[in-house]
């Protein structure tokens, strides 16, 4: 184990292992440096001192949650984002060798109300698909996009990280890499593979390896990135692209993003009988237990399901 460790130490080293081998989006690296670094001036206004990683106990935690809970009205499902965070970080201690055990262990996470998922029916989902403007090279990119969100169930981080070579049409095949950069195959029904076979056709020729690109509305050329990104689109670029086209169509309601329509290729699958631990895969979960909140279904479903009884 390593010595005279503090937390602020290894914060870099912890971003670095989200990014690589964890392959999380930007997005979600920043929410974990930002509790962690909560976290760490709790301890330091706490102990006048920042105190070594080693020294770190579970009570210390308990003692940041309360005071989180108290001072701040925190939900249980922002208790449990903190949670997770602290126990991903000290994991990765443990497994780097910079403690012997982790004092998030024996932190439990509190429960949390079972919510249904926010998705769109298959009427709402046509009217989404309708609304961009196929005339242009931007609504072909956009209408690409939502196809492929909506018929694919793909997370907006493995949409934005797809390269060109990714897309198969001889197996009608994308590879996705997922949390954890593990590899899938996800299969294309025909709406995507029209659309994508669509949007090839007008992109514009550049060294990108990225499938979607960024477009400068002013002049219709690429839009440049100062930092240097070889032009994929941004995590806002994708859920403005999402939030733009549901505001023209009239449809859901101000919750639907991005991940919104993973929920709706989910749940359509599920309500066409499509066998759970089938959704799963596709889905790329891990654990079942993730995939099991599309087992709901509408009150018709379950009518019918009761009137199978009638002829026993």
């Amino acid at each position: 184990m390593s010595p005279g460790r503090y937390l602020s130490d290894l914060l870099p080293a912890f971003d670095a292992y989200l990014q690589v081998e964890r392959n999380y989006s930007v997005r979600t690296r920043d929410i974990y440096r930002y509790e962690l670094r909560r976290f760490m001036e709790f301890m330091i206004r706490s102990a006048g001192r920042e105190v070594p990683l080693a020294d770190i106990s579970s009570q210390h935690i308990r003692d940041f949650l309360h005071h989180m809970q108290m001072d701040n009205n925190y939900r249980s499902a922002t208790v449990s984002r903190i949670i997770s965070t602290l126990k991903s970080f000290f994991r990765f201690c443990v497994e780097q060798r910079y403690l012997e055990i982790s004092p998030a262990d024996l932190i439990r996470l509190p429960k949390q109300p079972k919510k249904l998922p926010i998705y769109l029916v298959s009427e709402e989902l046509k009217k989404l698909l309708d609304a961009p403007d196929r005339d242009t090279f931007i609504g072909i990119r956009d209408y690409a996009i939502l196809v492929t969100l909506g018929f694919t169930g793909i997370r907006r981080q493995e949409l934005i990280s797809a390269n060109v070579d990714d897309v198969n049409f001889s197996h009608s095949s994308l590879k996705v890499f997922g949390k954890g950069a593990k590899e899938r195959l996800v299969p294309l029904n025909n709406w995507v593979l029209d659309a994508l076979r669509a949007y090839m056709d007008q992109r514009p020729i550049t060294e990108t390896r990225a499938l979607f690109i960024n477009i400068n509305n002013r002049r219709g050329g690429l839009k440049e990135r100062p930092e240097g990104d070889d032009r994929r689109l941004s995590p806002v670029t994708v859920h403005n692209i999402v939030k733009k086209y549901v505001r023209l169509a009239c449809v859901g309601n101000s919750k639907i993003s991005p991940h919104k329509l993973r929920h709706t290729f989910a749940t359509l699958l599920h309500m066409n009988n499509v066998d759970i631990l089938e959704i799963q895969k596709l889905l790329g979960h891990a654990a079942i237990t993730s995939t099991q909140i599309y087992t709901h279904t509408h009150s018709d479903r379950l009518k019918k399901a009761v009137d199978t009884l009638d002829d026993i």
